[in-house]
């Protein structure tokens, strides 16, 4: 019985997704990300991402990331972090966004492929000071899964895939969305170490938005430059 409930479920997602009305963008994420190891368990992370949407036409947001790695051994790691946002809205002013996020990464290597699995909880704010969401914490979960394979000492493609499950929201409509999956993202891409200081990776990201109103389906082209310190 329980296997029939699945099946019809999908079916009816697939469904609603597919006479909906969804908007398709595109963009382009920068990302440039500074590590510094401290000791050989914890390791400083700094990102600074810069995005485009609209056809790679409008700038969509700015974001710094602080986070730290700590290493418990080769299989798992805790990943604590602070984001700071500016979001760019259609009259060009800015929406400041606060998030912090605690992610648990697993990862485990079978000889040239390494599969990992991590799970961020996030909860952010917008606004703070300026609206009345400022004081409406936004909470998620996100799950991502993570493939790669080493095909060279440089080279090494991946695949991921992530769902969001959004505990609770408060923009627009989404608050009637709450406790449920609405997103998914996959990537495929590929890093190439140039030695042990500097690293880039390319990817493109498909992310599809199902079971909420206002459907938006957005593909990414993604570059990212790593200098290790």
């Amino acid at each position: 019985m329980k296997k029939y409930c699945i099946i019809i479920t999908s079916f009816l997602l697939i469904s609603l997704q597919t006479f909906a009305q969804v908007e398709k963008d595109a963009g382009l994420w920068t990302t440039f990300t500074l590590q510094k190891k401290v000791t050989k368990q914890i390791q400083l992370v700094v990102d600074q991402e810069f995005r485009l949407r609209e056809n790679f036409q409008r700038i969509n947001l700015f974001y710094t990331n602080i986070g730290v790695d700590f290493k418990f051994n080769k299989y798992f790691k805790l990943s604590p972090s602070y984001r700071a946002i500016q979001k760019m809205r259609l009259n060009t002013t800015l929406s400041y966004r606060h998030r912090l996020s605690l992610d648990a990464t697993l990862k485990k290597k079978f000889n040239k492929v390494t599969l990992a699995e991590r799970i961020r909880y996030q909860i952010e704010v917008q606004d703070v000071l300026t609206s009345v969401k400022g004081k409406l914490p936004e909470q998620f979960l996100r799950f991502k899964t993570d493939v790669k394979y080493a095909l060279t000492d440089k080279i090494t493609p991946f695949v991921s895939c992530e769902l969001r499950y959004q505990i609770r929201s408060w923009r627009g409509d989404d608050m009637f969305y709450n406790n449920g999956f609405h997103r998914v993202r996959n990537i495929i891409g590929v890093d190439y170490e140039l030695n042990y200081k500097h690293s880039f990776t390319v990817y493109y990201l498909i992310q599809n938005e199902f079971a909420i109103s206002n459907l938006e389906n957005i593909y990414i082209v993604g570059l990212a430059y790593t200098f290790s310190l």
